[in-house]
């Protein structure tokens, strides 16, 4: 008798199921190559054409895959808060000068001690570094607006520390708008400050009891760019401020009767004097100019 065919699960494999079953297995390239009939190549042909559809329906895939943000529209507008701005302008150094101080003349031995040396005068200068490099400072340039030269008329009886001090020496009578440059070396991190000085004196005196007037317009040469930092102006006085009580110019005390200058010894000659004094006393404190603390007092006291 013929043998019972048994259940399905006995019947031999078809092609088409083994197809099946590997499918999940294979990728999508390799079942057009297994298709009958369908050479590599041209299943190659035909999943390249399929990606670029794909990428042609997607306009912004770039931006999708590197992660940046899509171009704005057109007519759309940039917030200024999204533009990052550049500490560093592009047209100067970053260095800037924020404050300029005059220091006065000091005795260096006993305040009573008429004949002790004093220290000469002295310009301190504050920077601050506004950039994210480091500054370098190389050149304080000094130029001469104004200078004089005035003697005795009569004779009778926390701030920022300073990091460094440098010397300008001056001629007694420099002509207007001579430069004169003190080689230094500052240096400034990112976001830092600093002080320096600039102790001024003259190469002569003109006479053991004169003094000599210097109005400087101070700048700074840093990051060896041409451009220069503008420092401020200021007026020295070498070798000492000069004060009325000495008969070096007309005050308010002549003025007013409350000194008798009948006790000089040319009484005339000596007003004129002082009264010349002033008169180049103010011409060289103008209101834009840094004083220091007793020339700020004795421009308070002038009388022309």
């Amino acid at each position: 008798m013929p043998e019972e065919q048994t259940g399905g699960n006995d019947a031999e494999p078809t092609p088409e199921s083994e197809e099946a079953e590997q499918a999940p297995h294979v990728g999508f390239l390799q079942r057009l190559e297994r298709r009958p009939g369908l050479p590599g190549a041209v299943a190659l042909s035909a999943f390249a054409a399929i990606l670029v559809g794909v990428l042609a329906a997607v306009p912004d895939w770039r931006d999708m895959v590197g992660g940046d943000d899509p171009p704005p529209a057109a007519g759309a507008t940039i917030s200024p808060a999204s533009a990052t701005p550049s500490l560093i302008p592009s047209d100067g150094p970053a260095l800037s000068a924020i404050d300029l101080v005059v220091r006065d003349p000091q005795k260096a031995g006993e305040p009573d001690d008429v004949e002790a040396p004093r220290t000469p005068p002295s310009v301190e200068i504050t920077v601050h570094n506004r950039g994210t490099r480091r500054s370098v400072t190389t050149r304080i340039v000094a130029t001469v607006e104004d200078s004089a030269v005035i003697k005795q008329c009569d004779a009778q009886g926390n701030t920022v520390p300073v990091s460094a001090t440098y010397d300008l020496v001056l001629p007694p009578r420099p002509a207007g708008g001579t430069a004169f440059q003190v080689p230094v070396s500052q240096q400034q991190g990112p976001d830092e400050a600093d002080r320096f000085a600039v102790r001024v004196g003259t190469s002569e005196r003109d006479s053991p009891m004169s003094l000599h007037l210097y109005r400087l317009r101070f700048e700074l040469v840093a990051d060896g760019q041409q451009t220069k930092v503008p420092a401020g102006t200021a007026v020295v006085t070498v070798p000492e401020t000069p004060s009325d009580s000495d008969a070096y110019f007309w005050s308010e005390r002549y003025d007013s009767g409350q000194v008798d200058i009948s006790d000089f010894s040319n009484a005339a000659t000596a007003t004129a004097c002082m009264k010349a004094n002033s008169a180049v006393l103010d011409r060289l404190m103008s209101e834009d100019a840094e004083l220091s603390t007793e020339l700020a007092e004795a421009q308070a006291k002038l009388r022309l």
